[in-house]
């Protein structure tokens, strides 16, 4: 690599380092705020935040390095075209696409970079952090569980305990209202609430009570007492619903897992669904490849740049937003099977490959002389 493209690089690669850094942190400080509550929830450690902003860093960092590709390839050289340097390379006798090496070849790391995050960081991620957000779930079940308040955050329940204790419960009444047509209420001298298991369930121990149930539909009631006590509660919503967002299960399927549910589909006679699944495979490996075009048309959008930064920010913006729509309308005729997904989902890449190539054409027939 010359000094010129050294240069370049140079002027390339700060840009992109500083939009990487703030868009990935503006991204990590939303969804942390939207999660508050949980994140910060009385049962939650400072360390297993760190974990999670950790685990959640690959999703986003490939979210935003071709965004942050593009708009540093538009800033580095229109800053060489407002010094007028291009100006001087032209009167050297460089032709304006000898500029394309360097961005060409930042391409081909960031996109093998993004392909990496996309189809194998990011689904082990979102599994680690699924795993902790679950824990927290729980921990924060037991911790807000106060003495003499009515909780009811767990869907189709509301407990009440009279005392709390270093997790356990004394004088505990639950009323179950998973089913509307035989509501149960239990009576309880002790209870104790344990997680069960990987997922966002809990088993709640009850000991030396009574339990009423009462049928709506045939006016029966009855009454039984026990020593002994188990209920496993699904914490499917309340606490839960805080988590949406974190770990989706979508993002934490393997490449293997995903290849093998496209093959079960079409082995089930279910190709819509194998329609599907492809879409969103090829879309995390199209919007990985997508800043190969970006360089191609990054290079003649900063080479025009007469408005210097301002211009650069409103260009990415408005090639990023185009290229968004360009993908979704992909994903949407894939899943209708209307083309395959390789072809459906690399239209927006091809689009604004050609849109490169064709305002590249024209900077080379005006030259970097014309550059004012």
């Amino acid at each position: 690599m010359n000094l010129l493209d050294r240069y370049l690089a140079r002027e390339i690669l700060l840009p992109l380092s500083a939009a990487l850094l703030f868009l990935t942190q503006l991204l990590l400080a939303t969804q942390l705020l939207s999660q508050a509550t949980l994140l910060f929830g009385a049962g939650v450690r400072l360390g297993e935040v760190g974990l999670v902003i950790l685990y959640l860093l690959p999703y986003f960092v490939a979210f935003i390095l071709p965004v942050a590709f593009l708009l540093g390839v538009v800033l580095g050289v229109s800053r060489l075209a407002g010094d007028r340097e291009l100006v001087a390379m032209g009167a050297a006798g460089l032709s304006p696409l000898r500029l394309l090496r360097v961005p060409l070849l930042l391409s081909l790391v960031a996109g093998a970079l993004g392909v990496w995050l996309s189809l194998f960081l990011e689904p082990a991620g979102m599994r680690a952090v699924r795993g902790l957000i679950n824990d927290m779930v729980r921990r924060n079940v037991s911790s807000e569980v106060r003495p003499g308040i009515f909780f009811d955050q767990i869907p189709g329940f509301t407990l009440y305990a009279e005392r709390v204790e270093g997790g356990e419960w004394g004088n505990v009444l639950i009323q179950d209202r998973s089913n509307p047509d035989a509501p149960v209420l239990s009576l309880s001298r002790r209870g104790r609430l344990e997680p069960v298991g990987a997922g966002q369930e809990m088993r709640l121990g009850l000991k030396d009570g009574e339990l009423h149930r009462e049928d709506v539909r045939s006016d029966e009631y009855a009454l039984a007492t026990y020593e002994t006590a188990q209920l496993v509660l699904g914490l499917g919503g309340g606490f839960a619903e805080r988590t949406e967002g974190l770990g989706r299960n979508a993002r934490a399927v393997t490449l293997a897992e995903t290849r093998q549910e496209i093959a079960e589909a079409y082995a089930q006679g279910k190709p819509d669904r194998a329609w599907y699944i492809e879409g969103n495979l090829h879309r995390k490996i199209a919007s990985a490849l997508v800043v190969l075009c970006f360089a191609l048309l990054g290079v003649p959008l900063g080479a025009s740049a007469r408005a210097g930064r301002a211009f650069g920010a409103g260009a990415t913006l408005f090639v990023v937003v185009g290229h968004y729509i360009l993908l979704r309308a992909g994903q949407i005729v894939t899943q209708k099977g209307t083309v395959p997904a390789w072809l459906g989902l690399e239209l927006g890449n091809a689009v604004v490959a050609a849109i490169g190539l064709l305002l590249l054409w024209r900077l080379a027939r005006r030259g970097m002389g014309a550059v004012r």
